[in-house]
């Protein structure tokens, strides 16, 4: 059904190693280790709520954010105001009101843009129960009981994975949690090279245009060109796939997987977004005043995406036409 092109993913590997990520603003590193148990709370379940964040969106401190970028500005809010925002006790009997009070401009639920709020909730009260039962509430505690290790029997992504928000077999939420609990040196993982790319909507956009993943079933590429809907279990084997293809550009390139997990998510949000056609081959780039790939990334744009020339979706239209699968999910 999905094949990967070994080829285009050297390819994209050299078109990776001539840009660098700049270090996050936004990024907390934790000194003490209270400080690390909250970061590792808040991340988490801000994590295990984060699926299609399409909607939200808003203004918090004279600046527009959207999706994960307004949910982790908010929340972090929400945590500077209380500490214990964001502890299991709290979230396992948290209400849709005092969820969207967190993720509001001004504190206000009824000014909320958050979506599918039932499912949040059931998501976070979950985990927050999990977390309570079996490991104090404190999600330090799992990485302990998980031998600092990532893979495994007992490992982290086995102890998340009995979580409902973290039960996704590609495993997105579970990877992007532990590369930025890693990143902030919550965790020192033992086992770093069992790390892989958290797949979600942007990343799969990117790999279906460029074509380091090859669509075999004429059906199926006909139905993402069309944005027709998938089963879950094609939904799984393109992200695997991906994942994979992923795995093999890390591999090929100098970046490591932090790297190139936030170069092509951040790329599939400006250059490959869902409301528009790709900024490559006959489309000029118009949203320079607005791109956030350019303040994340050391990239001296000439008004084309980094990929330009060598994704196929820059020179085939029928590579440009590919979307990410249609289908309702909380995996991602």
């Amino acid at each position: 059904m999905i094949t990967i092109d070994d080829a285009q993913c050297r390819r994209i590997a050299e078109r990776l190693d001539r840009v660098e990520v700049r270090p996050d603003a936004f990024a907390v590193r934790p000194a003490t280790a209270e400080e690390r148990r909250r970061e590792a709370n808040l991340l988490l379940y801000l994590v295990g709520i984060c699926q299609s964040t399409r909607t939200l969106q808003g203004t918090l401190d004279g600046r527009w954010y959207r999706g994960w970028d307004y949910m982790a500005r908010a929340a972090r809010r929400a945590l500077a105001a209380d500490p214990e925002a964001f502890s299991a006790e709290r979230l396992a009997a948290i209400s849709g009101d005092a969820l969207r009070a967190i993720l509001a401009d001004a504190g206000d639920p009824a000014s909320s843009t958050l979506d599918r709020i039932d499912e949040r909730v059931a998501q976070l009260h979950d985990a927050a129960r999990l977390m309570l039962d079996r490991y104090g509430g404190d999600v330090m505690a799992l990485y302990e009981a998980a031998g600092r290790r990532v893979e495994g029997e007992g490992g982290i992504l086995a102890r998340l994975a009995e979580c409902h928000a973290y039960r996704d077999p590609i495993r997105k939420k579970a990877f992007l949690l532990t590369m930025f609990l890693v990143e902030s040196g919550v965790w020192e993982v033992r086992d770093l090279e069992n790390l892989r790319v958290a797949i979600d909507y942007h990343i799969m956009r990117i790999a279906l245009r460029s074509g380091i993943v090859r669509v075999e079933d004429a059906s199926l590429a006909a139905r993402l060109r069309g944005r027709g809907p998938v089963s879950e279990e094609e939904d799984n084997a393109i992200r695997e796939a991906v994942r994979e293809a992923c795995h093999r550009i890390v591999g090929a390139s100098r970046q490591t997987v932090f790297a190139v997990d936030n170069i092509l998510w951040s790329m599939g949000r400006n250059c490959c977004f869902y409301d528009y056609d790709p900024i490559c081959g006959p489309n000029a780039c118009t949203r320079r005043d607005v791109c956030t790939f350019v303040t994340g990334i050391d990239y001296d744009c000439p008004g084309r995406c980094l990929f330009d020339g060598v994704c196929l979706g820059s020179r085939e239209a029928d590579y440009r036409a590919y979307w990410e699968t249609n289908l309702y999910t909380d995996y991602y």
